[in-house]
């Protein structure tokens, strides 16, 4: 299947039914103007959108890390208009090998790391969940360990809201990198993390694939009639993340506002409406393994503070110490590809919980508010 993108005159504020918002406070601005930074899966939907906003923030430096050398070919194309991929500011490295990590880390010497590498694929992630286990939890740890040792004031994780209440591979290991980045944090390095949900257009998502069959006239694919997920456009998720890098409590992770849930089905039919295609045939697959009907964004176990910022709410604080005692066996598990105990290790650690969604949070937190 080719790459598929929305029709041109579909925007997300008109897939969405909102829209969008895109717009810096004092303190970002103030933040990351002149300021040395490094982005961590530079290549990718989010990463790259990191990248281009944060150069019209005007950033001193910026260092583009990621292991897809044809994803940062194309991302200096777009920004320089050129590919010569000697600038200094571009670096070839996979998260996973942490001496090769410190190495670049200690040469670039930035102030603040954006760590957005990461596998994402929920269904491939259940099928090889030791690629997720050494990518999502150790390569993020290495990412904190390197942030850390060369003095980084911030290092932002970006997370997913498949880390609450975790029930499928990706979001098992997404969570607990959250807390051991948090683990790592120090007195010099703050270490924060953003949990948001789906984003319109991001590469490899299912959206890609609704949209490619609906411009070419076939089946619509669609779990289920009820399943509803949580939408924002890449620059609105990536102009939080920055936001959100403002506060940076050691330890915090925050909940971007994403309005209510969308169901897909609707998305779909609005899409086809939109672009004035025939109205698609629908066809259910079922949920897959590890795939919720409803996402969440919080859990019973956290709380959803208010913050400064209208769009950005904080959990409560995670103890990354907690985790590591399973860590080590984590990782042997992974290394020697035993599966069963991989499983057992990620979701005995973070069994199902009872959970509640953003719009119950908003609501706890007008009464705090009051």
């Amino acid at each position: 299947m080719p790459a598929a993108t929305a029709h041109p005159r579909v925007s997300a504020a008109h897939l969405l039914g909102r829209p969008e918002h895109v717009v810096y406070g004092d303190s970002a601005r103030q933040l990351i103007h002149g300021t040395s930074v490094l982005v961590t899966g530079a290549g990718g939907s989010i990463g790259s959108e990191l990248v281009r906003q944060l150069t019209r923030l005007q950033a001193g430096t910026i260092y583009l890390l990621d292991h897809d050398e044809g994803a940062l070919h194309s991302l200096q194309l777009e920004l320089c208009g050129h590919g010569l991929l000697g600038d200094g500011n571009i670096i070839l490295a996979d998260i996973r090998d942490l001496a090769s990590l410190i190495r670049h880390f200690q040469r670039a010497q930035p102030d603040i790391v954006f760590h957005a590498a990461a596998h994402k694929h929920l269904p491939l992630l259940e099928r090889f969940p030791a690629e997720a286990v050494k990518t999502n939890v150790f390569g993020s740890r290495n990412v904190a360990l390197a942030a850390a040792y060369s003095g980084a004031s911030r290092l932002v994780n970006v997370s997913t809201d498949k880390a609450a209440s975790p029930t499928s591979v990706l979001g098992a290991t997404k969570r607990i990198a959250e807390e051991v980045t948090a683990g790592e944090a120090s007195r010099r390095t703050r270490v924060s993390s953003v949990r948001f949900g789906n984003v319109l257009g991001s590469r490899g998502s299912f959206l890609q694939s609704l949209i490619w069959q609906i411009d070419n006239r076939l089946p619509v694919t669609i779990t289920d009639e009820a399943v509803t997920r949580y939408f924002m456009s890449i620059p609105e998720a990536a102009g939080l993340v920055i936001e959100a890098s403002v506060m940076a409590e050691s330890g915090a992770t925050y909940i971007l506002d994403m309005g209510e849930p969308v169901r897909i089905l609707d998305l779909a039919h609005r899409y086809a409406e939109l672009t004035q295609a025939p109205d698609p045939t629908i066809v259910f697959t079922g949920l897959r393994p590890g795939e919720k009907l409803h996402e969440v964004l919080v859990d019973r176990r956290e709380s959803a503070l208010p913050t400064d910022h209208p769009k950005i709410f904080k959990a409560l604080t995670v103890d990354g110490e907690s985790v590591k005692r399973s860590v080590e066996l984590l990782a042997h598990a992974a290394d020697s590809g035993d599966e069963d105990e991989m499983r057992r290790l990620l979701f005995d650690e973070h069994p199902d919980r009872v959970v509640i969604n953003l719009p119950e949070a908003r609501q706890s937190v007008d009464l705090v508010g009051a």
